[in-house]
């Protein structure tokens, strides 16, 4: 429990003793404060967010208008569909208690919000318009911070790196023949910065509640808004959907007849007409597998914390933590980790599609056994060593930069961002293929090597 917790409580405990005095002494106490929405004044934090909606939510959504097309429009109406969804929120705190039982009690009013997570990733599809949606999807998942104490700054801290992965491709891809492409991908960014700069004033440690408000439960849930209309149906998805009702046509005809065995073909030498035809056995279906390998748990050990077993359903997971301490996340799948403050070192091992953003390591991070991990350093760290993995992406400070080395074994698919002269990311991959040449120097065999050409391109 935190110290906003346990003060709340004994205030409460304070009133309700105060009360029972009052009512035996026939002293009628004052009435209870109204909620802060009471008289059609808004908070202060609601207030500001619709403020920062006018500054920069309108011009990403002119921004997506200017490029006339759909999926354009479709990408403008998930973000505002999200943002809708954020404000809803942030108003049912304004007027409501923190739950004793945070995020567990809110989850009706979140739902709204995960609805509109969701939306934006469905949307994705192959095409000219792939980057543009992949943006907004990375992006919209920034509503995490919505159910992160401490630290929802640095949660969108986290997506911004992710959606500049996507859209710096689409200014490298338009840089010199639409403008209108790069106003969306800058309005984007403007936008997910200024969100964390609103976050960063009006909800340093978590969403903020009021102290004097009503139970959460009864807080409203916001309606869907602007939610995106079902994308039309082009000529290649009208040819699909005709091949895919022959084939479901053709399976129900099909449906129900029995196996024919070799031995009741007549012109086969094995037929036999007195054997019952055999009924093939339906195949049991193959459960999707993870890594986790038991409940999620974080301790400290001494001076390790030990991260086990975390996935995407258990939010973003917050370590904080001092020089001395060392840090071993095992077994995760799809799951956000922030390790806050400097620690010595860092191991991730045996997860898959983890996202770990950390501030300062002493001595090195290592990625061993992993597969499609992405990895943010925004402080220093001076050596990252990469072991068994395939498919990793790191990001890289311009304060790490110069100091910062790379050691590779057995890895595949590694990527490297970090920011130009201009403070655009910018990425290289780490090379994966060598040439080698064999030779004699002074009668003793020497072995040299150089990077393949691929990588010269």
């Amino acid at each position: 429990m935190s110290g906003t917790q346990e003060l709340q409580k004994v205030l409460d405990l304070f009133e309700q003793r105060i009360a029972a005095v009052e009512s035996k002494v026939g002293v009628a106490g004052p009435p209870p404060p109204p909620p802060a929405s009471t008289g059609g004044q808004d908070a202060a934090q609601v207030a500001a967010f619709d403020r920062y909606c006018t500054k920069s939510l309108e011009p990403f959504v002119q921004a997506c208008a200017a490029l006339n097309a759909p999926e354009a429009t479709q990408c403008a109406d998930h973000v505002k569909q999200a943002w809708s969804a954020m404000r809803g929120f942030i108003v049912a705190a304004s007027v409501s208690k923190k739950p004793a039982n945070f995020p567990g009690d809110c989850m009706a009013l979140i739902k709204p919000c995960q609805e509109a997570m969701q939306g934006a990733s469905k949307a994705i599809s192959r095409g000219d318009w792939e980057l543009h949606q992949k943006t907004v999807s990375e992006g919209v998942q920034c509503l995490s911070w919505l159910i992160t104490s401490p630290g929802p700054k640095d949660v969108v801290e986290s997506y911004i790196g992710g959606t500049d992965f996507h859209a710096n491709k689409i200014r490298v891809k338009y840089k010199k023949t639409d403008q209108k492409q790069i106003v969306f991908c800058d309005t984007f960014k403007k936008l997910m910065t200024d969100l964390m700069a609103y976050v960063k004033e009006y909800h340093l440690t978590g969403v903020t509640f009021n102290p004097r408000g009503g139970d959460i439960g009864s807080a409203p849930v916001v309606a869907k808004e602007n939610t995106p209309p079902p994308a039309q149906p082009t000529a290649k998805a009208g040819l699909a959907s005709a091949l895919a009702g022959l084939q479901n046509a053709n399976d129900l005809q099909s449906k129900g007849l029995r196996k024919v065995t070799k031995d009741q073909q007549t012109w086969r030498k094995e037929f036999s007409g007195d054997k019952p035809a055999v009924v093939a056995k339906k195949a049991a279906p193959v459960k999707k597998q993870t890594v986790t390998r038991g409940p999620p748990s974080k301790k400290l050990l001494g001076k390790k914390w030990m991260v086990e077993n975390y996935s995407k359903a258990d939010g973003v997971v917050t370590i904080e933590v001092e020089p001395k301490f060392t840090v071993y996340i095992a077994c995760c799948y799809e799951a956000t980790l922030v390790i806050n403050g400097k620690c010595n070192g860092v191991v991730l091992d045996a997860s898959q599609k983890c996202q770990v953003v950390f501030d300062t390591c002493i001595a090195s991070f290592e990625v061993v056994n992993c597969k499609s991990v992405k990895v943010q350093c925004k402080g220093t760290c001076p050596s990252i060593a990469i072991d068994k993995t395939d498919g990793i992406l790191t990001y890289l400070s311009k304060e790490t930069l110069p100091v910062t080395s790379f050691l590779t074994s057995k890895s595949s698919d590694m990527q490297v961002s970090f920011p130009n002269e201009k403070d655009e990311m910018v990425e290289a991959p780490i090379p994966e293929q060598f040439r080698h040449t064999a030779a004699l120097v002074g009668g003793k065999p020497v072995l040299s090597t150089d990077v393949s050409d691929l990588y010269t391109h």
